[in-house]
């Protein structure tokens, strides 16, 4: 009974969902029915509307077209069809583009009003002369556009009205966008730009200029008048009959004077201005205009410049400007003169270009930046690798009495690698301020990127293919070949990192004779046979505005944790330090290209002599004998390298300056084997107490060590017999190899 039951309530269950369904069904169909109804009686009503419409303006002669708000054409009458033909063009546009220079954007403009407001009206100057055209809504869907001759004006005229004026009208640019058929008359012919119509530019309302004309240059006197939305009509009179005298004449006497000059009211106001100020300025300047529109940068109130100015209490008689012009960058030197006129006084602005001026002065102030710069990083070199001495010694003199099973050995390494590191961040500073001891060698370039083949391929990548084309008679050059393959290996690494999807670096190199001079990028390449190296990639390339930036420190193209920036700047100070030049070239899109020039080594210079320090793999020399005069001021390296010495088995007498050593030395019966000192001291330096020493001693020989550059005391090393170098930060392996050479 139970189950019985169960089975006709989901009988029921299933009817009243059918008959939901279906009631649904049904009310959605009337839905459906309804609105297509609607639709079709819309359509029924625009159609009749548009029917109307369309009887009532079959023979008017008007042209007059009813269109879709899609600007398709459903209707045109018969003067439609006889004044702008194309019975087969589908939309206004199409019609009206033969009589029109931009229909599309006037139909969009006319009609976007004509739904907000229900009509819209325009007057248009087209090529067979003004209109009238409007717009009128028939429906949400349809409008009703007509094309009306501008009437003429009614009532007698005299035998000069119905003269037309010449007329032309032009754009933002110098474009003629309009000549009447006086003008054309006038000219010969149609033209299309002012440069071509005037003889000279720019145009001086007012004033008689020479037209450009089929039969030759004629004189006219020009009045402008604006046209608005950027445009201006000019319209071409005759010439004054008398001769104006220069005193009659006015400000007009001074338009063919070769000096900028603009006169200004005592607000600021521009009153008047010779060809040469429009010529500077560019079309902003105008009469009416605001000398703060022009001009910017002088740090204070331009009307209180002026004040001061009218008020005779200006100290500095000129300013340093820049103008406003958007197409390029241009400085003027800008002095005020106070005249007096009827009535109340004004200003003479006289303009100068100082573009070159402001130039030069930008690379005076760069070119200080950088020496500022290069020092610091010297002095800050300087005193670290002074630390990193101490520390790397006195590592090494830990790792002398801990093996390789000992628990803190590794630690030591770790210490050790990391100076080491730090020792090369050095470098980098120091070869940025040129101030690197470099040990230049003759190379063969061939040679040297063959040995660096290798490595360069595992640094582009897979996606990145490398190639090389060399000179088959290339020419050797002399550099230091550590510090070139750095500059090869950044220059590479960039190349990669410019090419994200992948692509070829080629690097070429040739023999390039330069006949004369080579003038670039504010340089001057000597005559003379170079090794030039190019390094090419096809990657996204550098803005034109970054190109002059990206040889100084810290700057960098690459997202923030990508680059250091001082990746090109040690490779350009590197470069430069060798006696060569590098330069770049780039197009965004296209790639860049960087060409190294290196001067070809046509003979065996003379060098001064530097320490000559055995390879690691030999081991430190045998223990020795003899006496060493250490004279250094930093303590931690003296200490360290007094404890390096005393371990070969050397006497050592320790000095804290150059005046205590030669307090040591007052000593006669004390016998000196070497002098270890220091070339930067407070005080007297190493150099010249050594010169002082040797008098006496003439016999001692002498090694400098210093965290300097060589070069900085290079001439002054070669005036010393037996003397060499040493450069900071060295182990303790270098200090004592290099002393042992020294004895023996």
């Amino acid at each position: 009974m139970a189950l019985a039951t169960a089975g006709l309530a989901l009988q029921s269950t299933d009817a009243v969902m059918t008959i939901g369904l279906a009631a649904s069904a049904v009310t959605l169909v009337l839905i459906l029915l309804g609105y297509l109804g609607l639709h079709l009686r819309a359509q029924t009503r625009d159609q009749a509307a548009s029917a109307g419409v369309a009887d009532f303006i079959a023979k008017d002669g008007t042209p007059s077209f009813i269109v879709t708000t899609d600007r398709q054409i459903l209707y045109r009458n018969q003067a439609a069809e006889v004044q702008f033909g194309e019975l087969n063009a589908e939309t206004l546009a199409r019609a009206l583009q033969a009589h029109f220079s931009n229909p599309v954007g006037l139909l969009y403009r006319l009609q976007s009003r004509a739904t907000a407001s229900g009509n819209a009206r325009e007057e248009v100057i087209t090529r067979k002369g003004p209109v009238r055209i409007s717009v009128h809504q028939l429906t949400n869907e349809r409008f009703l556009w007509r094309i009306d001759p501008v009437p003429a004006r009614d009532g007698p005229r005299s035998s000069q009205e119905g003269v037309a004026l010449p007329m032309v009208m032009v754009g933002r640019s110098g474009a003629i966008l309009f000549m009447n058929d006086a003008a054309r008359t006038l000219v010969g012919h149609r033209v299309k730009s002012l440069d071509r119509l005037f003889n000279s530019l720019p145009l001086t309302p007012g004033a008689v200029t020479e037209l450009s004309t089929s039969e030759g240059s004629r004189q006219v006197l020009v009045a402008e008048i604006d046209a608005g939305a950027n445009r201006r009509v000019l319209y071409l009179l005759p010439p004054p009959d008398e001769i104006i005298s220069p005193s009659e004449l006015g400000w007009e006497t001074f338009q063919d004077l070769p000096v900028p000059l603009i006169k200004l009211g005592p607000d600021g106001t521009v009153l008047a201005f010779n060809r040469m100020a429009a010529k500077l300025l560019g079309v902003s300047l105008r009469r009416e205009a605001h000398l703060s529109q022009l001009m910017e940068g002088l740090g204070r109130s331009i009307s209180d410049w002026l004040d001061d100015s009218l008020a005779g209490r200006l100290v500095q008689k000129s300013e340093f400007l820049r103008l406003t012009r958007t197409d390029r960058e241009i400085f003027v030197q800008v002095s005020l003169n106070r005249i007096s006129e009827p009535g109340e006084a004004a200003l003479i602005a006289v303009l100068q270009d100082a573009t070159e001026l402001k130039s030069l002065e930008a690379q005076f102030v760069q070119s200080q930046k950088m020496q500022a710069i290069g020092q610091l990083a010297g002095g800050v070199a300087h005193d670290f690798n002074n630390l990193l001495t101490a520390i790397s010694g006195h590592c090494d003199l830990l790792l002398l009495r801990h093996d390789q099973g000992d628990p803190d050995f590794s630690d030591l390494v770790q210490i050790n690698q990391n100076a080491n590191r730090a020792a090369a961040l050095v470098g980098q500073l120091l070869a940025f301020s040129r101030k690197q001891t470099l040990r230049p060698e003759t190379l063969d370039m061939r040679d040297t990127l063959a040995d660096l083949t290798h490595l360069l391929n595992r640094l582009v990548g897979e996606k990145v293919t490398l190639t090389l084309s060399h000179d088959p008679v290339l020419a050797p050059i002399r550099a230091d070949k550590r510090q070139l393959e750095q500059v090869l290996m950044n220059l590479v690494v960039n190349a990669r990192d410019a090419m994200p999807a992948g692509g070829e670096i080629r690097i070429v190199t040739e023999v390039t004779t330069l006949d004369h001079p080579l003038e670039r990028d504010r340089v001057s390449v000597p005559a003379g046979r170079f090794v030039t190296v190019q390094v090419n990639d096809d990657g996204t390339g550098i803005p034109r505005d970054k190109l002059q930036k990206i040889f100084e420190p810290f700057f960098t193209t690459k997202r923030t944790g990508e680059g250091t920036g001082l990746g090109l700047s040690t490779a350009y100070g590197i470069v430069k330090q060798t006696g060569g030049f590098i330069f770049v070239d780039s197009e965004v899109g296209r790639g860049t290209s960087f060409t190294l020039y290196f001067p070809v080594l046509e003979g065996q210079p003379t060098t001064v002599s530097r320490a000559v320090v055995s390879s690691p793999d030999k081991g430190p020399p045998p223990r020795a004998d003899g006496v060493i005069l250490l004279v250094e001021d930093e303590a931690p390296v003296r200490a360290f390298a007094s404890r390096a010495l005393r371990l070969r088995g050397y006497t050592v007498l320790e000095a804290e300056s150059a005046e205590a050593a030669l307090k040591t030395l007052e000593d006669k019966d004390l016998d000196i084997d070497v002098f270890v000192t220091d070339v930067v001291m407070p005080g007297m330096d190493g150099p010249s107490w050594v010169r002082q020493a040797l008098k006496q001693r003439p016999d001692v020989r002498v090694v400098f060590v210093s965290g300097y550059a060589e070069d900085n005391f290079g001439e002054e090393q070669s005036k010393i017999p037996n003397s060499v170098f040493l450069p900071k930060p060295f182990s303790l392996t270098d200090l004592t190899n290099t002393v042992h050479n020294q004895l023996h």
